[in-house]
């Protein structure tokens, strides 16, 4: 198969045009492979660059960009509260973001690198997207010669950012990338498949779960590839449903979120050895994303853990007090209170207390806080005593566990001192590296602040013309920040580069918005160079 290559800037997507939101299946564009090995493999020279440095803590992090404290006095307590409930849509950078990136294109590019394309145009390869038959004339085979290990796992305390990172992480990559031999010909790539696990749900549920995926991605209202599977009798001919899709549609990784929910039995069907032996047949990478638990369920032989890849602590980031200490100064950006509340070392270490560093956790509670100061008739100060009571009064069973984590740490550390010195060795490390970032993270926290507060104007300048989301207008933002060319430039350049991505991706969004806030229209087209 012969293609062009496209040219792009330096740590800039191919795809950085299109919005994957609008458009689920993305015609293939092709940049040259980093390795002599994988060039001429369209599978990997269709796949962007992971994000890094910069792009990285950009993409992780979502702001409130409407947010100003000059409004709050305006506000009635019931508006305070729906604004507080917004705190939910925060998302801060968190050490392991980086890592997750490396591995995550590795694994997929390992995969892909260990198969091959089985190709026959006497053979006609049916399949269904947007419930529409479609033919092709290849398939993506596992080599059996090829030993690979493709993939990783994602381990960490409920609630430490892992769903939400996974999130970002698949939203840099096409989900189908159709690739086009000629003019007829042609032939889809799933990239990646997110699979939810239901609590106390099984195998036969699983491998529904990736038909289900398979659907979603390929945009079929009316399932297809679920039924398919959902219809066959026993596991093992579900397995090998899933096989035949994996093979059909090139399959890169598939994501399991919640993988503690899965029920393991001891049957050699109803286990994670089964997982492992649906990768070694087809090459697809598995990636497996949960809590301590799924660690300890999965995990049972070291065989196995070796097998799935690089473990990822989700939660180290938990231990770290100059950590907890910028989240909490980047939370603490938003407040409701009658007045600007100083964040002290006092009630740093009581934040801490009660959520043992759990980003969620310190996001429930810091919104809970808001919630009691509220209801309270008496104005109360915000110190120390306050947040206990507060954490006691809404989240009494979270306390119960966060009482104890130390305690089960503990009897953990003494188990795992029988382990292997080999996974010792790995955990740390991945310590070491997500300390590394960590470091990189708070050296960067001065700029991440004046980046945030340019974004708010941005967003202002856009919004009052243009009928664009703040999700819409950030992620736009962030693809122009991401471009060191763009630095050092004016919140008005800034702005109409930002506008320049956002009418390309969605060019019905030109017409002007009703809504008129600080500026005129004409003030603000004059602003961003717009009036005719």
């Amino acid at each position: 198969m012969k293609y062009d290559y496209i040219n792009i800037d330096d740590n800039v997507s191919q795809y950085d045009d299109i919005d994957f939101e609008e458009n689920k299946i993305i015609d293939a564009r092709y940049i040259p492979a980093a390795l002599d090995e994988d060039k001429g493999n369209p599978y990997i020279e269709a796949l962007p660059i992971p994000r890094r440095d910069a792009s990285i803590r950009l993409a992780y992090t979502r702001s409130l960009p409407s947010y100003r404290y000059e409004e709050v006095k305006s506000m009635n307590t019931f508006e305070k509260m729906l604004a507080v409930g917004a705190l939910r849509k925060l998302r801060f950078p968190l050490p392991f973001n980086e890592e997750l990136e490396f591995e995550f294109y590795n694994a997929l590019v390992t995969s892909y690198r260990a198969r091959k394309q089985i190709m026959s145009i006497n053979s006609n390869v049916e399949y269904f997207s947007e419930n529409c038959k479609q033919n092709s004339h290849s398939i993506l085979a596992g080599d059996s010669a090829e030993a690979t290990n493709a993939g990783f796992s994602l381990i960490g305390y409920s609630g430490c950012g892992k769903s939400s990172a996974i999130k970002t992480l698949v939203s840099h990559y096409p989900q189908v990338i159709m690739h086009h031999r000629d003019e007829i010909d042609r032939f889809p790539q799933i990239v990646y498949l997110v699979v939810n696990c239901v609590a106390n749900s099984n195998f036969a549920a699983l491998y529904e779960g990736i038909g289900d995926a398979i659907d979603k991605a390929l945009g079929n209202i009316v399932p297809v590839y679920a039924q398919e599977i959902a219809k066959t009798k026993s596991l093992g001919q579900k397995a090998e449903k899933v096989k035949l899709y994996i093979e059909r549609f090139g399959v890169g990784i598939i994501v399991f979120d919640e993988i503690q929910l899965i029920d393991f039995s001891h049957t050699k069907e109803n286990s994670f050895e089964s997982l492992m032996t649906l990768s070694n047949r087809t090459k697809v990478a598995i990636a497996v994303v949960g809590t301590e638990d799924a660690k300890d369920k999965m995990f049972k032989e070291l065989r196995t853990s070796r097998r799935v890849g690089r473990m990822i602590k989700g939660s180290t980031y938990c231990e770290s007090k100059n950590y907890f200490a910028f989240l909490c100064e980047s939370l603490f950006r938003y407040q409701w209170f009658d007045e600007p509340v100083q964040l002290t070392k006092d009630i740093v270490d009581a934040l801490y207390d009660v959520t043992k560093g759990i980003v969620d956790q310190l996001i429930g509670i810091y919104t809970c806080m808001h919630y009691e100061y509220f209801r309270r008739k008496k104005k109360v100060s915000i110190t120390p005593e306050f947040i206990r009571g507060v954490a006691n009064k809404y989240y009494p069973n979270m306390q119960k566990v966060l009482e104890h984590m130390n305690v089960d740490e503990q009897e953990g550390a003494l188990a795992k001192i029988k382990m292997n010195a080999e996974l010792k060795l790995a955990e740390m490390l991945d310590k070491e590296k997500q300390e590394q970032a960590e470091k990189k993270i708070l050296d960067n926290a001065n700029i991440h602040s004046k980046t945030q507060i340019q974004l708010s104007n941005v967003v202002s300048n856009i919004s009052g013309l243009y009928d664009f989301t703040d999700e819409q207008i950030q992620n736009a933002f962030n693809k122009v920040m991401s471009r060191k060319s763009n630095e050092g430039k004016s919140e008005r350049e800034i702005s109409r580069l930002t506008l320049d991505i956002l009418t390309k991706a969605a060019p019905k969004a030109r017409t002007p918005s009703k809504k008129i806030k600080e500026m005129s229209v004409s003030q603000m087209k004059d602003f961003l160079g717009l009036s005719e």
